[in-house]
């Protein structure tokens, strides 16, 4: 706000008054901003007067009176109305009455007039000097400082060889609770409040302090707020956490004049960061904590994040640190498909479709294997997946019933729903008969040889013989790894047929071998 000088003023666009015959305070058209007396200021030429109201319903005209004995009537001059953030002032100017008037005070009010000149509301009625002073502010001036958070005050006085100081007054309210904030010598004209929060108005009023003690000269109440033009401190990220579908981060601010913080982040493809968030305000511990969870985030894809401070100038600080986080998958792995299994070399060989080469979210799989009269266990090391589509399994057992589960695990460790089943019963392991068998007659008895056999789990050798035309009868059996053996209980001329089984440790025997027959 700013008045160059008393004289000035009046080449503003302003509404010259009319001279009414009478008025009356007649019923209020609406219910307008109550008035206030402000300032006043009495020169040789005229008298400077300034209402004010404070509100969101401002009276669109009013006119000024003055009491002449008993009566009030219209002053005659020149008026104008303006308004800042949510105060309007009506100033007057009296350029009639001290050619006229021989008092040596004068009262005055004003009242409020709709646009038909209807009454509303008046000011109380003030005490105004018609003596001039001896000097007065013809200038005063209050605007925010470009550079730094202050607000400069600037000011003229008409004389200031009398004047001793000036002292700086300053309120949050434009009509109380003004207090002293500086004095100055008498030849200052500027003055900078750097002692101000961002962002808030002010109201300023001077006052001209005479050498000879006699009355005080007040300036006219100016105002101005101010903002910083310096980005705050970025906040600092203080924990992050993975969700599923979603990520949350909690933030601190350190800056002051923080009004809160903005979270961005990339697409997922470039690294170009956007705002994704409102203005988020901190609590009573400055922390801020925000969760994305929109269901627009991809568990597939690590996404970059950052946050920046707002001051309450509504300036932008510099990004914070980059955080990197991906969501946790929002949704189970599919099942394994094309699961396979057959029995090799007396083990299960399994492989299935590699999931992996069309989903980059799978790595790796889980089995499960029941056999007869147990229930499904894991068959790889405790917390351990395969990584690759194919497994055997070598700790089975001929003849039994296995059933396998195979699952798909993906990169957050979730398991599919459902599993592909895979049934096989092993093969048994029948034991497999000696061969070459071969029998000859010495004097101790009849020899028998034969080709030694091998094979897992081969416990013994089993010797048969019998006549022709009687029921085969064992004659011994020996260790596996036996190969030859005498038969001294033969009889001289008699026709002896042999033949050889083998008998697995798991009690089966195997059939007979090729027969061989002799006579001692």
């Amino acid at each position: 706000m700013k008045i160059n000088t008393i004289s000035a003023v009046l080449v503003c666009i302003l509404i010259t008054l009319q001279s009414l015959n009478g008025w009356s305070q007649g019923r209020k058209p609406v219910d307008f901003d109550r008035p206030m007396f402000l300032t006043s200021e009495t020169s040789t030429q005229l008298i400077y007067l300034k209402w004010f109201s404070k509100g969101t319903n401002p009276a669109p005209d009013f006119m000024a009176l003055r009491y002449e004995g008993k009566n009030p009537v219209e002053a005659g001059g020149v008026k104008m109305i303006y308004q800042s953030i949510d105060s309007t002032f009506y100033a007057f100017f009296d350029t009639t009455i001290l050619k006229t008037s021989g008092e040596k005070e004068l009262q005055y009010f004003m009242v409020q007039l709709d646009t038909n000149r209807l009454a509303g509301y008046s000011s109380p009625v003030s005490v105004i000097p018609s003596v001039p002073s001896r000097f007065w502010f013809t200038s005063t001036n209050a605007e925010k400082d470009s550079k730094i958070l202050g607000i400069n005050l600037d000011w003229v006085l008409s004389n200031t060889q009398t004047v001793q100081r000036i002292e700086i007054e300053r309120s949050e309210l434009p009509d109380k609770g003004f207090s002293l904030i500086s004095t100055l010598p008498a030849d200052k004209t500027r003055f900078s409040d750097l002692e101000i929060k961002p962002d808030k108005v002010y109201y300023y009023r001077l006052l001209a302090i005479p050498a000879d003690q006699s009355q005080t000269v007040a300036s006219n109440v100016i105002f101005s707020a101010a903002y910083n033009p310096q980005p705050p401190a970025p906040p600092w990220l203080v924990k992050s956490k993975r969700l599923r579908g979603g990520v949350s981060l909690q933030y601190m601010v350190s800056d002051a004049e923080a009004a809160g913080i903005r979270i961005y982040r990339n697409d997922g493809i470039t690294t170009e960061l956007h705002v994704v968030s409102d203005l988020i305000k901190p609590n009573d511990s400055l922390l801020i904590t925000w969760a994305d969870t929109t269901g627009l985030l991809s568990g597939g894809i690590t996404y970059i994040f950052a946050a920046k401070t707002e001051s309450s100038s509504f300036v932008e600080s510099a990004f914070s640190d980059l955080t990197y986080l991906r969501p946790i998958i929002n949704y189970l792995p599919e099942v394994p498909a094309n699961f396979t299994v057959y029995e090799e070399d007396r083990k299960v060989v399994m492989n299935w479709e590699n999931l992996e080469q069309r989903n980059y979210l799978i790595a790796g799989y889980l089995i499960q294997r029941q056999s007869e009269g147990s229930g499904f266990k894991s068959i790889l090391p405790e917390n351990t997946i395969l990584s690759i589509n194919s497994y055997t399994d070598s700790a089975v057992e001929p003849g039994k019933l296995y059933m396998y589960r195979l699952f798909s695990v993906d990169i957050d460790g979730n398991i599919s729903a459902e599993a592909t089943i895979a049934t096989l019963r092993t093969e048994m392991s029948l034991p497999i008969p000696p061969f070459a068998l071969q029998a000859v007659s010495t004097e101790a008895g009849i020899q028998l040889e034969w080709g030694q056999v091998s094979y897992d789990g081969l416990s013994a050798i089993n010797i048969y013989r019998y006549e022709r035309g009687k029921t085969p009868v064992k004659l011994t059996s020996l260790t596996g790894d036996s190969f030859e053996f005498t038969d001294n209980e033969s009889q001289t001329g008699v026709l002896y047929f042999y033949y050889l089984t083998t008998t697995h440790e798991n009690g089966l025997e195997s059939g007979a071998s090729e027969e061989v027959s002799c006579v001692k």
